[in-house]
């Protein structure tokens, strides 16, 4: 027996939650990053922000051509003459613009990844139950305001 399609509006949160998920750990990365820069290692700091481009880019594809995809194909770019050897090496500074034009993106809602695919219903969205009945918050709403929020935290510990 197939396992059920799950219903759109559980799809939409879930594929939420999986999307704050990831820009935690990206900003983890991020945070990481930083350290290296602390200790003059651009290079690697690049190279680990770099993994963060990537979903960011995925995200950015899908939404067609657009400023923020044309910067985040720059850092790839950077990224990859990084990782190979015998190429010129990466100032400091280019490593930090990287890195905080990366956080930037990353909490400015732009959509990480690719969209999950959710099935369409001719029936419209379930009626919500319970606790959630008189609750207005959709699942962009969710993740903007939870953004907003990751940002503040970033601000507040001085990053």
């Amino acid at each position: 027996m197939a396992a059920p399609i799950l219903p759109q509006d559980v799809a939409e949160h879930l594929a939420a939650a999986i999307q704050l998920s990831n820009r935690s750990v990206y900003l983890r990365f991020l945070d990481e990053a930083e350290t290296l820069l602390a200790l003059n290692l651009p290079a690697a700091a690049v190279v680990v922000a770099g993994v963060v481009v990537e979903p960011i880019l995925a995200g950015l594809r899908e939404q067609g051509a657009s400023e923020d995809r044309k910067r985040m194909e720059k850092w790839s770019k950077l990224r990859n003459s990084v990782a190979r050897p015998h190429v010129a090496s990466v100032t400091l500074d280019q490593a930090r613009e990287m890195v905080e034009d990366v956080r930037r993106s990353l909490t400015s809602g732009i959509i990480v990844g690719p969209r999950l695919p959710t099935r369409t219903s001719t029936e419209g969205p379930r009626q919500a139950r319970g606790k959630y009945k008189f609750v207005p918050t959709s699942s962009a709403e969710f993740i903007a305001r939870k953004a907003d929020e990751r940002r503040l935290e970033h601000d507040e510990h001085g990053h």
